[in-house]
């Protein structure tokens, strides 16, 4: 919880993609997001993490993982 809340303070309570001041609930509340994803070799170090609004960050990692099944896709044809 810390972790959160110190990034929100970072960043003046907005949002690192759409700099939408957060909310306590909704679309807009405070997620936890990996600037360099896991997947691609990031790490859960303070460095590497920042506050985005659930709604960016659910639209990036969905972006993301389209883009992995596509070059999966595109290695095993």
């Amino acid at each position: 919880m810390w972790v959160r809340r110190h990034l929100v303070k970072l960043q003046d309570g907005r949002c690192c993609y759409c700099k939408r001041p957060f909310t306590k609930r909704g679309a807009t509340r405070a997620t936890i997001e990996h600037r360099k994803s896991l997947m691609d070799g990031g790490s859960d170090d303070l460095s590497n993490l920042a506050a985005a609004c659930f709604h960016c960050n659910q639209h990036r990692g969905t972006q993301k993982n389209q883009a992995k099944q596509k070059a999966q896709h595109t290695i095993s044809t």
